[in-house]
């Protein structure tokens, strides 16, 4: 029995997802703290200690921080922030997207508008293509080579060149559901990243065979502790009320761009706009725990009081976990398996107390509520 937060859409399969007595989940617990609820975060004494970190910063480095950015809302935001609110000498460093769509090469060009340095590193192309496949085979996420070069690649050029500051957006914890503790304000480090930064349990090493040589994944591997002294990882959303939809009404302004229409399986024209095989990575993860990427998304509006839970529900049952034919094609020819192996590698992952096979297609056993 799947037993469904109260307050917005998220069902207790999710991972690190816990719920109260009164059967909300503490990622609208948080939201509450948030949005000025009973136990209200005191906005004005976060944002005095960012303050401090920056007034701490060293004065004789070439750069004040490193914002990664994608070319997504969220990281266009955080370097305009950075730059023309703080004041600070920005490099921003992107980690290219496999699959980057039209909208985030237009995106990413709106760093040019707010005016900073900007690294675009890319990683061998035919070494993209193995490790998008492998993870996918080993944990269902086509995306885990991204999530772990946007973790790993800005905090290396911070290492290389003692830029004191590594500036990321929101505490995921925080904002969606994770332990009491990675809830609070902490540290963009190591620690984090293999427990949070989707690495799913899958390291850097683990990949090395005959295909795949340890100095290959070299450039992956987060720096230890004593290559970063000096070198500090935050989330900007620790100190600074998390606001996506105004976020995205912000930067519209600079000329960013949404998608024509929503990705299948979404909600939304605003999310996820550089990356054109999303609805694959969040099928998969619909068959794993049961919800997909329009839930992560309505949950959004849902907990900022701007849509209805049962608005929201309507959609839901619509379209999560939907998934395009045409980019399937696509995405099997771009890492060179047959669909039927597709399929197979789908059919691994999928979570059978919560979907039965039924010709041909997985059904859900089931009812959202």
């Amino acid at each position: 029995m799947i037993q469904f937060c109260k307050k917005c859409l998220f069902p207790d399969t999710k991972p690190d997802l816990y719920f109260d007595e009164n059967g909300f989940c503490d990622a609208c617990s948080s939201a509450q703290q948030k949005w000025n609820g009973n136990k209200s975060i005191n906005w004005e004494k976060r944002s005095q200690e960012f303050d401090d970190i920056i007034n701490k910063l060293p004065k004789d480095r070439i750069y004040d921080c490193v914002v990664p950015v994608s070319g997504g809302k969220d990281s266009t935001y955080q370097t305009y922030r950075m730059c023309r609110h703080h004041g600070l000498k920005v490099l921003a460093v992107t980690f290219d997207q496999f699959d980057q769509t039209d909208f985030g090469r237009h995106n990413l060009d709106i760093l040019r508008e707010i005016g900073v340095d900007h690294i675009h590193f890319t990683l061998n192309p035919n070494l993209v293509k193995i490790l998008v496949l492998r993870g996918f085979e080993e944990v269902g996420d086509p995306y885990w080579v991204n999530h772990v070069g946007m973790f790993s690649i800005p905090t290396r050029v911070a290492s290389w060149m003692k830029i004191p500051l590594v500036v990321y957006g929101e505490n995921p914890q925080f904002e969606y559901g994770g332990p009491p503790e990675a809830r609070n304000p902490k540290p963009m480090n190591k620690r984090w990243r293999q427990e949070f930064g989707g690495l799913r349990g899958l390291r850097e090493e683990d990949l090395i065979d005959s295909q795949v040589s340890k100095r290959d994944v070299e450039i992956l591997r987060f720096p230890e502790e004593k290559e970063l002294e000096g070198i500090r990882g935050v989330f900007y959303g620790d100190f600074f009320r998390w606001d996506p939809i105004a976020h995205t009404e912000f930067i519209k302004a600079l000329g960013w761009k949404s998608l024509a229409k929503p990705p299948c399986g979404s909600s939304s024209v605003d999310e996820n706009c550089d990356m054109e095989f999303i609805d694959i990575r969040e099928h998969v993860k619909f068959l794993k725990f049961g919800y997909g990427r329009a839930t992560d998304q309505l949950n959004i509006e849902i907990r900022a009081g701007k849509l209805k839970r049962a608005d929201g529900l309507k959609i839901v049952q619509n379209i999560d976990g939907a998934v395009s034919e045409e980019n399937i094609q696509k995405f099997c020819d771009y890492i060179g398996i047959t669909r039927q192996y597709y399929e197979t590698l789908i059919d691994r992952f999928v979570n059978t107390n919560l979907f039965e096979k039924r010709n041909k297609s997985w059904e859900m056993l089931y009812e959202r509520s």
